[in-house]
């Protein structure tokens, strides 16, 4: 225990967004590949954008939270950092302008139907806001004026009509979609409510070192000052400090080398530079002004991808991971989890409108597990009743008989504080025998209980081999579990060699001590003061069930 461990819990409203994230971010991933290769304009970012606000309609549709999206869409494009893409950061900016302009359409019109249709229609009109961005960053002056000299050769009222229907298309587009989501998760009862408490926990968070953070300050810097400043320069220099940039970056940096090598991305490219010129520059100028285009739209690209590759390292993840961030840390960590479930679910579904939909939903249903191995601790002082609320909680549990619960209690023999001893009672048999004795009125535990050590011996090789699809429930983790005795050898084979979900009573003063021991990096602790166990039942039942259904 060297090193000292911190809880954070993650409230219900990020865990939802947990699901809803790594669902969009898996659209986003196994879909956005697909619809970039086709290289149909718009289409990619119009389907996902679409597919994106279906989802998280769906998610909320029997309780909208402001608040949600916003945090969904930051899980999502933070997931869409592992996406296969060549350049992952304007994406990743696009998704979060997305749940931005949702949760500004419920600020407009309330936490309802009406603020989340207006919400869904503003996401989709952000693809073209954001494709016009992303155009003038990538080509500059030169694609205003090539849009310029081609709305010049048609009647100026037929041009701007045609823009407010484009525009008009795209809000009614989101409109739909959001009410496909909303009503396909009311038919379908998608409730994703959880009422328990994540927690999560990690070591101390190291120090940050501002030198962590150089490069990307150092990309940062060139980027904005060149966009900022091209315009200065001749074509001359802005050619040769692009070219500089570019190579010097492609030597540093395997993932841009093989990025360039990709025809898909550098074809498109080059032809559209060089075409530019040809309705915006003298003839004379044509070649000069495509080689500048092109060299600007490869820098930019470049200048992206190694963003996105600073954003990753641990330094930055350092800093993330205290203060104002540190929930969003929590949560993609969590998120980051789940999100090869959802890869694999989505690989699988066809890719007909109605296949695509089914297989949002079957996502949505199978939601509630995020990925991790359920750990239940609950916890409360001396004398609480934590044994009689795990004695409740798994006759609730065993009672649905869609889970299976096995273990056992402590019941204490004579009244507390000083008991006379220990019962201990099996589940689901409650066969009771004797676990200990009190030999001492005083001092440390160990010297103030005889234990019966073959007892302890036969139990721990009963529950070792449990099934596979078996909760395992130990009551009363404490201070001779952390100093390797009684029960220690038992949690420590579960959590090492198997997946079965897990159960502890801790005392409330024991339970950072206990973390600490057994390593453990998230949890769900529930206080019982604060819980009643049919609650808790109900809640961890949907957890368990989802859990097992992916072993």
């Amino acid at each position: 225990m060297d090193k000292k461990s911190n809880s954070y819990s993650l409230s219900p409203i990020w865990q939802r967004a947990v699901v809803a994230g790594s669902i969009w971010g898996a659209l986003e991933i196994t879909f956005g590949s697909v619809l970039h290769n086709l290289m149909l304009p718009m289409a990619a970012g119009t389907l996902l954008a679409l597919l994106g606000v279906l989802t998280v309609s769906a998610i909320v549709a029997n309780n909208i939270q402001r608040g949600f999206f916003l945090r969904a869409a930051i899980i999502c494009a933070l997931l869409k950092s592992v996406s296969p893409s060549a350049v992952i950061l304007p994406p990743m900016f696009g998704i979060l302008f997305e749940g931005i302009l949702i949760e500004v359409g419920l600020i407009l019109l309330g936490a309802n139907i009406f603020g989340l249709a207006l919400g869904g229609g503003l996401a989709l009109l952000s693809v073209l806001l954001f494709k016009a961005v992303r155009l003038y960053m990538v080509y500059g002056q030169s694609i205003i004026d090539f849009f310029k000299e081609i709305f010049s050769r048609f009647d100026i009222s037929s041009s701007v009509i045609a823009i407010y229907f484009l525009l008009f298309a795209y809000l009614v587009l989101g409109v739909v979609g959001a009410l496909i989501g909303y009503y396909t998760g009311k038919r379908r009862n998608t409730d994703l409510l959880n009422s328990l408490e994540y927690t999560m926990f990690d070591s101390e968070v190291k120090h940050f070192n501002v030198t962590d953070i150089f490069a990307l300050a150092i990309h940062l810097f060139a980027l904005i000052s060149f966009l900022s400043l091209a315009s200065k320069f001749s074509l001359w220099v802005d050619i040769f400090i692009a070219t500089s940039y570019v190579a010097i970056v492609l030597y540093l940096y395997e993932r841009p080398r093989k990025m360039l090598k990709k025809l898909t991305l550098i074809v498109p490219i080059l032809i559209f530079s060089f075409i530019l010129p040809v309705f915006t520059a003298q003839h004379a100028e044509i070649f000069l002004q495509g080689a500048y285009i092109f060299t600007r739209a490869v820098f930019v690209v470049v200048a992206l991808a190694v963003i996105g590759i600073e954003l990753s390292r641990p330094g930055l993840k350092n800093l993330f991971n205290r203060g104002f961030f540190k929930p969003v840390y929590n949560a993609t960590a969590m998120a980051f989890n789940a999100l090869p479930i959802y890869l694999n679910l989505f690989s699988d579904v066809g890719k007909t409108p109605k296949s695509v939909i089914n297989g949002i939903h079957g996502a949505i249903r199978k939601n509630v597990w995020n990925g991790i191995r359920p750990i239940i601790i609950l916890t409360g002082g001396l004398g609480e009743g934590k044994t009689s609320y795990l004695k409740n909680l798994v006759e609730l549990l065993n009672a649905n008989k869609s889970v299976r619960v096995e273990g056992f209690i402590a019941k204490g023999i004579g009244e507390p504080p000083l008991r006379n001893g220990y019962l201990l009672q099996t589940i689901p048999e409650k066969e009771e025998m004797l676990l200990c004795k009190r030999i001492a009125a005083c001092g440390l535990p160990n010297k103030s209980f005889e234990f019966d050590t073959a007892l302890v011996e036969q139990m721990t090789v009963k529950y070792k081999n449990i099934m596979v699809d078996t909760v395992l429930a130990i009551d009363e983790v404490g201070r001779l579990e952390l100093w390797g005795d009684v029960w220690a050898k038992l949690i420590e084979h579960h959590l090492k060699n198997t997946q079965n979900p897990l159960i502890f009573t801790v005392r409330r003063e024991n339970l950072m001590l206990v973390v600490e021991r057994l390593g453990l990096k998230n949890a769900i602790v529930i206080d019982i003061a604060k819980t009643p166990a049919e609650e808790c039942s109900k809640e961890l039942l949907r957890v368990f069930t989802s859990y097992l259904e992916h072993l």
